[in-house]
C-alpha cells in the first residue's frame, strides 16, 4: 500500500526539479539547433557570408551533418564560389541523394562552372525528386535549352541557373504560406496540399 504522504513528497519534488530538468534539456540541445537555425536564416536573407559561418560552426561541432554541408554548400553557390560549392554540395549528395536541394544546387554550380552535362544530370535528379508542377517544367525548359548544339555563354548559363534558382524560393515560400495557413483556415486536407 502507498502512504499518501511519500506520495505527496514525491509529487512536490517532481513540481521542483521539472522546470530545471526542462531547462537543462534545453540548453543540452539548442547549441547546434541555434547555429543550423541562424545559418537557415542567413541564407534565406541572402547573408551568404553570415550563413557560412554558421554553418561551418554547425560542422564543427557535428561533422556528419548532411543539413549542414547542403547550407554551406548553397551559401557557397551565393558567394559564387562554385568551385567549392560543387565539392561540398557533391559530398551531400554522396550522403543523401534524395535531398532535393542538394541536388538543384548541385546542378547549377556545375552550369555555372561550364559543366552542362553534370548539371544535367543534377538537374534531372531534382526534377524526379520534387513534387512541383511547375518546378518540373522549369527544369525541363532549362534542359531543353542547355541541350542544344551550340555552346552556351556564360550569361546564358547564368540566366537559366537564376531562374531555375527563382523558381525554386517561389515554391518554397509558397509551401511556407501553406503551412503557416493551415492551421488557421484548417487547411488539412489532402486537397488543399495539392494545388
Amino acid at each position: 500500500m502507498v502512504d499518501g504522504r511519500n506520495e505527496n513528497r514525491l509529487t512536490l519534488s517532481m513540481r521542483r526539479w521539472y522546470p530545471l530538468l526542462l531547462t537543462a534539456l534545453a540548453v543540452a540541445i539548442s547549441g547546434c539547433a541555434t547555429t543550423m537555425g541562424l545559418g537557415e536564416t542567413a541564407l534565406r536573407d541572402g547573408r551568404y557570408a553570415e550563413a557560412a559561418s554558421q554553418f561551418e560552426t554547425a560542422l564543427k561541432e557535428r561533422p556528419g551533418r548532411t543539413d549542414a554541408l547542403v547550407g554551406l554548400g548553397i551559401a557557397r553557390y551565393g558567394q559564387s564560389v562554385y568551385d567549392e560549392a560543387v565539392a561540398l554540395l557533391s559530398k551531400a549528395v554522396s550522403q543523401d541523394p534524395k535531398r532535393a536541394d542538394a541536388q538543384l544546387y548541385l546542378g547549377l554550380g556545375y552550369l555555372e562552372r561550364g559543366d552542362e552535362g553534370s548539371s544535367a544530370e543534377h538537374l534531372r535528379a531534382f526534377r524526379d525528386l520534387t513534387h512541383s508542377v511547375r518546378l518540373t517544367r522549369q527544369v525541363d525548359d532549362a534542359l531543353e535549352l542547355m541541350h542544344t548544339d551550340r555552346r552556351l555563354s556564360p550569361k546564358s548559363r547564368h540566366f537559366i541557373a537564376t531562374s531555375l534558382e527563382s523558381a525554386m524560393k517561389s515554391e518554397q515560400e509558397l509551401q511556407d504560406a501553406r503551412w503557416a495557413a493551415a492551421p488557421y483556415y484548417g487547411y488539412y486536407g489532402q486537397f488543399f496540399w495539392t494545388w
